[in-house]
């Protein structure tokens, strides 16, 4: 379904292209969206919270919240970025 609106689509696979965190999976849902995982829910927001969060924010908002939940800490499920020649989250080249 969220394949259907590209700004979305684009940021869930921003997110998904910076953490692994099993099962993840977004739902939108009267104005709001909320996150899932393997374990259950997650976090829930106003859909416009998400669309003004950069991916990065977003992966660090769902670490958190799965630690403070679940008692997981999440930056374990984060993707190797070593290979790239610099830092993949900086604007700078």
């Amino acid at each position: 379904m969220i394949e259907n609106d590209r700004t979305v689509f684009e940021k869930m696979i921003g997110i998904w292209a910076i953490t692994r965190i099993p099962a993840l999976r977004m739902t939108p849902h009267g104005g709001e969206v909320g996150f899932f995982w393997v374990k259950g829910p997650i976090t829930k927001m106003p859909f416009k919270a998400f669309e003004d969060m950069a991916a990065i924010e977003m992966v660090n908002l769902i670490e958190k919240e799965i630690d403070k939940h679940y008692g997981v800490n999440a930056k374990q499920f984060r993707a190797d970025f070593r290979g790239y020649m610099g830092d993949p989250f900086s604007s700078q080249r």
